[in-house]
This record gives C-alpha cells, sequence and structure tokens, in this order.
C-alpha cells in the first residue's frame, strides 16, 4: 500500500509536493523524503501531528517521541524501570 501526502507552505498554498510514501516507512522516512523533495538540509528535528476531521491536533509524533518510544520498547525488553 502506498499513501500520497500534499506538502504545502502555510503561506504559500501554490508551492506544494505530492510525496509518495510506503505503508512500510516510518516517519523518520517521510521526514526525510521531504526535506528532498523540497530541498531543505537535515539540520531541523520534525514533528508532524495526527489531526481530527476538523484539523484539531490529537496526537504529537516528533523526532523525541519516536527517540523515547524506542528507548520504552528497549527498557521493558531488559526489564529495567523507567529513568527518573
Amino acid at each position: 500500500m502506498v499513501y500520497r501526502f500534499r506538502v504545502a507552505y502555510e503561506d504559500h498554498e501554490d508551492v506544494y509536493r505530492d510525496i509518495d510514501i510506503k505503508a512500510s516507512q516510518t516517519f523518520s522516512d517521510l521526514h526525510y523524503i521531504i526535506q528532498q523533495a523540497i530541498s531543505f538540509d537535515d539540520s531541523k528535528q520534525y514533528s508532524f501531528f495526527i489531526s481530527d476531521d476538523y484539523w484539531r491536533r490529537e496526537q504529537e509524533i516528533s523526532l523525541d517521541s519516536k527517540k523515547e518510544e524506542k528507548e520504552k520498547r528497549n527498557r521493558s525488553k531488559k526489564n529495567e524501570p523507567p529513568p527518573k
């Protein structure tokens, strides 16, 4: 399965890129593909938002949250408590 996203500038809606990404790819992959499509360097962190039908942000997916998620999974595999 392939998903298509339209990436546009908030202030310039006439400037956009259509991005195709496979269901097996990650948000990090999507970030990289967007960076390449609009010729940005990869020097900034990213966030994606899951929104409802009215575009109200419900969940943020960011570089830090993915890192925390990975660390949490690694700790649970090792039966380690979370850091304080």
